[in-house]
């Protein structure tokens, strides 16, 4: 895979990063040799992710009503929000920055509703998705689960 120009996003509902790739060269013996390495861009945390429900969705006196139906409900519209924040954030950053193209990662069953919930000229770019959760992998490690 040519990394020409690529962004590399990781991301969670709670942390997204963002790394540029930097290729380098250099002679081994009589061959060039070229290898890559991420640099980072930008590291958004999102705080609302890590509060508890009781937190975000409360009186004024902290008193938390209504039923577990009404509970499971406001979780799904959290998570829903979180999303989409997640998917503008990503937007944001490939319209400022501009790369050729793009690879994600984002955890399981909703890197697919992340997917969908990016623009069209985002999805372009979008070269590959890896549905796993990479915010906490070494940089060096990160690219070597897009290659797999």
């Amino acid at each position: 895979m040519k990394l020409d120009n690529t962004m590399v996003i990781v991301a969670d509902l709670g942390e997204l990063k963002v790394y540029s790739v930097k290729k380098s060269e250099g002679m081994v013996g009589n061959e060039i040799k070229t290898s890559h390495a991420l640099e980072v861009v930008n590291n958004i945390g999102y705080i609302d992710a890590h509060k508890k429900m009781g937190e975000v969705m409360s009186d004024s006196a902290g008193n938390f009503a209504g039923s577990a139906g009404e509970e499971h409900n406001r979780e799904n519209e959290r998570k829903r929000r979180s999303l989409k924040d997640v998917a503008d954030d990503i937007d944001a950053v490939v319209k400022n920055e501009g790369p050729k193209q793009l690879l994600l990662s984002f955890p399981g069953d909703s890197l697919r509703k992340l997917v969908d919930g990016l623009s069209q000229n985002t999805r372009t770019i979008l070269a590959k998705t890896v549905a796993s959760n990479l915010v906490k992998t070494d940089k060096s490690k990160v690219l070597s689960h897009f290659e797999e």
